[in-house]
């Protein structure tokens, strides 16, 4: 059991389960999380804030639950949550309000299928993993093109799109496109994920954003962040992002279930481990040029 007050507004919520999809996010990008949730204070309840397509949960795109009801449904899918707390000097500057107000904006957006691909795609060439080797991707999209169309175009040709400033192109008129910019749809690829592009094809679409992103949005609603593209970043982006508290004063079952982690591990069969956890000094733009190739996945300083 784990109080609600040891949460403040902000504090990230690292979440594993070993379902297929976390191992593969987390294989691609080098994370050691695969989905990324948010505490967040919201008229004097606990909520958790977070962008998920409801796969073990009643509800699907950006939302919130209550802590109580959500702390359930994370046991009964088999999570391993982390409490990572801000700092206090992080804390402090966190803006609540502007926080909420951003959230409350997003709340009911689809989740970010669009940009699914792309927030950890940042080069051409040292971002895939030995089993998806480069060209790979767009080759098999080409082939589902003809027989599931609005699913091509929702997880990669309207990305695409956008980086060509078109719209409704086909992957071969896209490649094309490309050509006559000296440019192939792997460089296309890597080009970064802007914040705020509006995409459609969902009910209610329109800025788009995987788990990582919403939250790296909302650090920059609420001041953490400064001038960075919220969909460039994987969960791994997060958590070692240098405003958590490497020093928190654990409660006494954390302490005596796991007695040498900086944070508290609340559910979950097996240990989590965060490398280079709360490392890296937040810059503009981040995590946009970042190479990620197995297996150590060592990333260019400032990339």
């Amino acid at each position: 059991d784990y109080d609600e007050s040891n949460f403040h507004s902000g504090d990230f919520i690292a979440i594993t389960r070993l379902d297929g999809v976390d191992p593969i996010i987390m294989y691609g990008s080098g994370s050691h999380a695969g989905h990324s949730t948010m505490a967040l204070w919201i008229d004097g309840e606990l909520n958790v804030v977070e962008s998920q397509d409801g796969w073990y949960w009643p509800k699907h795109g950006i939302q919130r639950n209550k802590w109580s009801q959500w702390i359930q449904w994370a046991k009964n899918a088999d999570f391993h949550v982390v409490h990572m707390p801000l700092s206090a000097e992080a804390r402090a500057k966190f803006n609540e309000q502007a926080a909420i107000d951003f959230f409350l904006a997003a709340e009911g957006l689809p989740y970010g299928y669009h940009n699914f691909l792309f927030g950890w795609i940042d080069t051409p060439n040292e971002n895939w993993p030995p089993l998806l080797p480069k060209g790979f991707v767009p080759i098999v999209f080409s082939i589902l093109e003809k027989v599931l169309p609005s699913t091509v175009d929702i997880f990669f040709s309207q990305a695409i799109n956008k980086r060509l400033g078109t719209k409704g192109l086909t992957i071969s008129q896209q490649q094309a496109a490309a050509a006559k910019m000296d440019k192939t749809i792997d460089d296309l690829m890597a080009e970064v994920e802007v914040e705020g592009w509006l995409y459609e094809g969902l009910e209610n679409d329109g800025r788009s954003y995987v788990c990582s992103a919403f939250v790296a949005a909302i650090y920059q609603a609420a001041g953490l962040l400064t001038n960075v593209n919220g969909p460039e970043f994987t969960p791994k982006d997060v958590y070692t992002l240098n405003f958590f508290d490497t020093t928190y004063q654990r409660p006494a079952a954390c302490v005596q279930a796991d007695p040498n982690q900086p944070f508290c591990q609340i559910t979950g069969k097996y240990r989590m481990m965060y490398p280079e956890y709360s490392t890296v000094e937040p810059y503009e733009h981040m995590a946009e040029h970042c190479p990620t190739v197995s297996p150590d996945y060592v990333r260019t300083p400032g990339c």
